[in-house]
């Protein structure tokens, strides 16, 4: 008599979000903050391009329990700062969302300036030219007044800063995988408006500053 006997090989089981996170270390390796210019249109920013290079190699370790470190990378912005900081976290809304806040300080933020008007009579390039001329009606009857306006000279800059112990709360999840996953968050800022009156040509109110969004797309990376 010969017995057959079938076995039935076992299903794989994909591991949660949660244990994904725990098993691996995880660096920011890329994204774009979009700001709005002055002139009130959005822009994107490559994220890596507005933090520190000390921070470059920093990454995050989930561990159990909802608790998480920050790890200082091998360059150190200063001899002193210590190898982790301890932070809290949590994903909620069926793993589409995620928490990281009390001691979370990752995140950098930039800053926007204009540079006043200025001449630079030894430079050949770039060449300075002349945008726009505006013409005003002196108070002399039949004589007009020209302002140049110079846009081409003026300099729009972003700086970056640190957010010390940033907590982000809700920030969207999304291409969640054990190589890498994204995180869409905003948060409250001002920014420099110049539309309106407020361009800063002759006549005009300088630039001033207003409430407004800063938009993260980020990509962090498992290693």
């Amino acid at each position: 008599m010969v017995i057959i006997a079938a076995c039935n090989p076992q299903p794989e089981v994909t591991p949660s979000k949660e244990n994904m996170l725990r098993s691996k270390k995880w660096r920011i390796t890329g994204g774009t903050i979009t700001v709005k210019k002055p002139n009130g249109v959005d822009t994107n920013l490559k994220y890596l391009d507005y933090i520190d290079t000390c921070y470059s190699d920093d990454y995050l370790k989930f561990d159990s329990m909802y608790f998480g470190k920050s790890y200082t990378g091998s360059q150190k912005c200063n001899a002193a700062d210590p190898e982790f900081q301890n932070f809290k976290w949590r994903l909620f809304n069926n793993d589409k969302s995620i928490d990281l806040y009390d001691g979370f300080n990752m995140i950098f933020a930039v800053t926007t300036s204009i540079e006043p008007y200025r001449f630079e009579t030894l430079a050949t390039s770039p060449e300075i030219k002349l945008d726009t001329i505006v013409g005003r009606l002196d108070t002399i009857p039949g004589f007009i007044k020209q302002f140049i306006v110079l846009d081409t000279i003026r300099e729009l800059r972003y700086k970056r800063y640190p957010i010390p112990n940033f907590d982000l709360y809700g920030a969207e999840i999304t291409e969640f995988s054990q190589l890498l996953f994204k995180v869409k968050f905003s948060f409250k800022t001002t920014r420099i408006d110049s539309t309106g009156f407020h361009a800063g040509a002759p006549n005009n109110f300088e630039p001033i500053l207003v409430n407004d969004t800063a938009d993260y797309f980020l990509t962090f990376s498992s290693f």
